[in-house]
């Protein structure tokens, strides 16, 4: 099984981050939170609402947008014929969040800045930027729906070490600034101390330990 039997909660504002060798299940898990797919048993609540199982259709659609991902890759994650400020008024449009362009345009404009960007980027394309700057052209499209809750996957494992830091740091003070909270998956230990409230170990498909940050670590 991709997912065997796994049970855990994340408090508003904190990070759990799950660890794990490649194939146990990690990013399944991150794909059935938000809806990429459809679990074959279990329950996944959001705020006490149940959201995972088929019949849950109608609840999911309504706590959908209080959700967003960030993709490991940032080459892949971003449609390469759109311009940026399209891209990241994507989830605005979706969700009717503005209707005025002129208002949609000064929203993008304030994400770009958010992330450490311009707003004159958003005029670029992405093959434009690096991969530290697609990155967080990516946060910048996941915050623009306004979500309270994002699921991170291994969104600095495809960045050099430097890029890193600059990515885990901007992430870090924006969940203090807009109270995120994060579900972070990573294989990289050094990356999880770093973020984390609380760490949960999985091995093949099931979640063989969990503790807080610094016990674990010790």
């Amino acid at each position: 099984k991709a997912v065997d039997g796994i049970s855990f909660e994340i408090g508003r504002g904190k990070t759990f981050s799950l660890v794990g060798e490649s194939g146990c299940g990690k990013s399944t898990v991150a794909r059935l939170i938000v809806g990429l797919y459809q679990p074959s048993a279990g329950s996944i609540r959001y705020e006490g609402v149940e959201i995972g199982p088929r019949e849950a259709a109608e609840d999911r659609k309504r706590i959908q947008p209080h959700m967003q991902m960030i993709f490991q890759d940032p080459y892949a994650s971003l449609n390469p014929r759109w311009r940026v400020a399209n891209i990241i008024a994507e989830p605005i449009n979706v969700r009717g969040l503005l209707k005025n362009k002129s208002e949609i345009q000064t929203r993008v404009g304030k994400l770009l800045t958010q992330v450490g960007l311009s707003p004159a980027d958003g005029e670029r394309y992405p093959h434009e930027f690096s991969g530290g700057q697609r990155q967080r052209i990516s946060i910048a499209r996941a915050l623009a729906g306004e979500p309270e809750f994002l699921v991170c996957d291994e969104p600095t494992s495809a960045l050099d070490v430097s890029v890193q830091a600059q990515i885990l740091n901007l992430m870090k003070e924006l969940q203090d600034r807009l109270g995120l909270t994060y579900l972070f998956i990573s294989h990289d230990l050094a990356v999880v101390y770093h973020v984390s409230t609380t760490v949960g170990v999985m091995y093949l498909g099931k979640l063989v330990e969990w503790a807080e940050t610094k016990t674990l670590f010790e």
